[in-house]
């Protein structure tokens, strides 16, 4: 099919306008106009862009391959979030889990080099969530190790959670670190943590009774437990994961 281009001017920020100049055939496929900023247009080859996406959200480790072609990731991770604080037969509560940090990163790496990623799972039975890593492994290629931590579990009582870890990003790498949530307030035992990727576990509700549960969205808390007998333990927390988009 023949390519139209329907307007032959630029209109400049200050109100004057500037000739283009036209290529001279239609293009090939896969190809764009490229400008080399005097106003003369040319075809090129769509040769760089997203290609597509790799995602992992089991807990464990596995190895990905860079793709043939691929030059640069953006990388999101998050750490597992805290299980639910445990509440007691007596009058006490627990508090919602920590939920788990995030990075969201874009790596230079070389096509066929291996890349190590571990999955931090969700905390169970009052325990905290597991960290996530990426890691380089194998290839000509180098970057510095990615880190979400894992979020710390729920409490009993009215201790405070502990403070959610800091992500760590790699010196070689641009990108942002976002620590994990806190839980809600105290109370028949309160909300998990939110996550980059949303909400946490809901705690235990007295009208009616219900249990706490797991940590709805990745790395996120799990809600808090309570004192009546069947609703003492905490929800889980969420798995954590990683997505990558990939460029060439």
């Amino acid at each position: 099919m023949a390519s139209t281009l329907i307007v032959d001017q630029i209109q400049k920020t200050g109100g004057s306008t500037t000739a283009l100049t036209l290529p001279t055939s239609n293009a090939s496929a896969n190809e764009f106009l490229q400008n080399n900023g005097a106003g003369v247009l040319s075809w090129a080859s769509a040769s760089a862009g997203f290609t597509g996406i790799h995602t992992d959200v089991t807990s464990g480790s596995e190895t990905y391959a860079v793709p043939t072609g691929v030059t640069k990731l953006l990388v999101f991770l998050t750490g597992g979030g805290g299980c639910g604080g445990s509440g007691t037969t007596g009058v006490t509560y627990g508090s919602g889990g920590v939920a788990g940090g995030t990075v969201i990163a874009s790596v230079t790496v070389v096509p066929l080099d291996t890349i190590t990623i571990a999955i931090g799972a969700g905390g169970t039975a009052a325990g905290a969530g597991g960290s996530s890593t990426f890691t380089h492994a194998s290839g000509s290629g180098s970057f510095d190790t990615i880190t979400a931590p894992g979020g710390p579990a729920g409490v009993t009582g009215t201790a405070t959670p502990g403070a959610p870890g800091t992500p760590t990003v790699g010196a070689s790498n641009d990108g942002i670190a976002i620590k994990g949530g806190h839980p809600g307030p105290q109370g028949n035992g309160s909300q998990g943590a939110a996550s980059f990727w949303g909400d946490g576990g809901t705690g235990y509700n007295s009208v009616p009774n219900v249990v706490a549960t797991a940590g709805d969205a990745f790395g996120s808390g799990g809600g808090g437990g309570s004192y009546p007998a069947g609703y003492e333990a905490g929800g889980v927390g969420g798995v954590g994961v990683c997505l990558i988009m990939e460029f060439k």
